[in-house]
């Protein structure tokens, strides 16, 4: 999907879909609004993929990877990635607690997540990484490796990660807003954020919004310290009014794949 002439495209994504119930059927309704344009899997949480198979279809083209190292269990034995896990066979819950990871480990088990992903008919459109995991130098090479092969939108958090994507051809958005999170969640400064980082772009270029928009559930509150705020961001990000301003000042949501596409002058 190209931008019309003139407009300046946003991609919103919704991140951690699957997580619970509340979270992934807030998601899908953000998604049909239409203007969050993706969203990415995590397949690692407790009933992560009876989520994705009930509700993931509707949506394919719109959802890609969320990779993970922290949250729920690997896809792999336990036994068979042990840098990665705990004692307890899990995946920290925190990526501070990441530490000493095996790059190949990594790699088999991402792998693993996307097959998963796969196996109920749903191939990724973008990918990213849970708790920005893949900025790690470590990790990163496994992302931009797996990118590569995929040749989908991969999420890049500065510019030396940009350089090394456009190294090997994987497309990016050209900015990457992950700051609308925890505290203000108005309209009004996601509105200045946008604007801030399409200030200092050249034209066609796109800026992404990492965003969690979900319901709270008992679930959410279990697993995530970041709950009640997600009502607050699926609130503006469903509002027909902040549709509106996005549209006066000529800002047009995109999907994934546009990020692919060049403007039409």
């Amino acid at each position: 999907m190209a931008r019309e002439a003139g407009k300046r495209r946003l991609f919103i994504n919704a991140d951690d879909c699957g997580l619970t119930d509340g979270v992934t059927e807030g998601i899908a309704q953000a998604l049909r609004v239409g203007l969050v344009g993706g969203t990415t899997a995590m397949v690692c949480p407790p009933g992560a993929m009876e989520r994705l198979k009930r509700l993931g279809g509707a949506f394919a083209g719109r959802i890609g990877l969320h990779l993970q190292l922290t949250g729920g269990r690997p896809c792999l034995p336990p036994e068979e990635v042990k840098s990665l896990v705990g004692p307890d066979g899990a995946f920290p819950r925190k990526k501070i607690a990441v530490a000493n990871v095996d790059p190949d480990e990594v790699r088999r088990e991402w792998r693993a997540q996307l097959a998963r992903l796969r196996s109920i008919g749903l191939e990724p459109s973008h990918l990213d990484a849970h708790h920005h995991i893949h900025k790690r130098p470590e990790v990163f090479p496994v992302f931009l490796e797996l990118a590569r092969e995929l040749g989908v939108p991969a999420r890049a958090l500065s510019e030396d990660m940009r350089r090394e994507l456009d190294a090997v051809g994987v497309p990016h958005a050209a900015a990457c807003i992950t700051s609308w999170f925890a505290e203000d969640l108005s309209a009004e400064r996601f509105l200045t954020l946008i604007e801030t980082a399409f200030a200092s772009l050249p034209e066609g270029a796109v800026v992404e919004v990492m965003t969690h928009p979900g319901h709270l559930d008992a679930a959410l509150t279990a697993c995530s310290s970041y709950a009640a705020d997600r009502e607050e961001e699926w609130r503006v990000l469903t509002s027909p009014e902040f549709l509106q301003k996005l549209t006066e000042r000529g800002i047009a949501a995109i999907m994934p794949a546009a990020i692919v596409d060049p403007p039409v002058e």
